[in-house]
């Protein structure tokens, strides 16, 4: 006797249906199909927590903003919940609606910062908006170019991947938002901002390399920082990471995109070695430390 989830069965079971039989059991299928579809997962939730780092001229100090949500408000008929900044309201106001995120602000309005219908195609202006910091500046606007499913925080979820300025990745997902500032990021001259970690009733995802929630680098003079260095990048045979001696560093660790922890090495002196043969190709992040405290975090790539 054939078995019931036999192919053979099926397709013989299934040709001895009339036509009309076959038309009512196929829309059967498609609306069973999107009976059980995964509901949109929605970004403004009260169980949400975001960690956003500002960095200073791109490679330089950082400076953490723990962003959490606040009580709900209407504003012109609208429902709208508050963002708070390191606990604090400062007068910013996030609501969500058939996969757009607005932003509101006094002094601006309602502003569209995401749009998670976006195909690949599309563009987006970015403006400027009350996340983090305003006054964004943009070169161009974002396209689209790629749109997936993938399994991130333990869900599977939409992502949207959209090209920059910088011409790093920003990538949008269902849930979390954007990772550069929940909403679009911030690309001026002296500042740019990435999505540290997102928190989900208390479990946590890092982003962007980061391997802790305050990122908050040490009050050291920029030029020190900048003589941190990486050369060659990318990384094709050996590259020498400088290391000022007056930043007393002694640990060096290698993330990679997703943050996990590929390698910590103790220092000792003002330079290390990075080899390519040591690694997969892709994109990569060192953190430079003194004292546990984290003095420089910067992107680099293997090929």
């Amino acid at each position: 006797m054939a078995k019931i989830f036999d192919p053979e069965f099926i397709v013989l079971w299934y040709s001895k249906f009339s036509a009309m039989k076959k038309l009512l059991f196929l829309i059967s299928l498609c609306f069973l199909n999107h009976s059980f579809a995964q509901p949109y997962m929605p970004i403004v939730s009260s169980d949400h927590a975001w960690s956003i780092d500002v960095r200073d001229g791109f490679v330089g100090a950082v400076s953490t903003v723990q962003i959490t949500l606040g009580a709900e408000v209407i504003i012109n008929s609208n429902t709208y919940t508050e963002v708070l900044y390191n606990g604090t309201h400062q007068g910013c106001y996030l609501r969500e609606e058939n996969g757009e995120l607005y932003a509101y602000e006094d002094s601006v309005g309602d502003i569209l910062i995401l749009d998670m219908n976006l195909e690949i195609g599309d563009t987006f202006a970015p403006p400027s908006h009350c996340i983090v910091i305003s006054g964004n500046f943009f070169l161009f606007d974002l396209q689209v170019v790629d749109v997936y499913m993938d399994n991130i925080a333990g869900e599977d979820r939409k992502v949207i991947e959209l090209e920059t300025p910088l011409g790093v990745p920003e990538y949008w997902i269902e849930g979390i938002g954007s990772t550069s500032a929940i909403g679009t990021g911030l690309y001026e001259f002296d500042n740019v901002t990435f999505l540290a970690c997102y928190k989900d009733n208390g479990v946590i995802t890092f982003f962007n390399g980061a391997s802790s929630c305050d990122n908050t680098t040490l009050n050291l003079p920029e030029y020190l920082r900048d003589d941190i260095v990486l050369a060659p990048n990318p990384v094709t045979d050996v590259s020498i990471l400088q290391l000022p001696s007056e930043l007393n560093i002694d640990t060096i660790r290698i993330l990679d995109i997703a943050g996990r922890m590929v390698s910590e090495e103790t220092i000792t002196k003002n330079y290390m070695t990075i080899n390519a043969m040591d690694y997969a190709a892709g994109i990569y992040f060192y953190q430079v430390l003194s004292e546990d405290n984290v003095i420089k975090t910067e992107r680099f790539v293997i090929r």
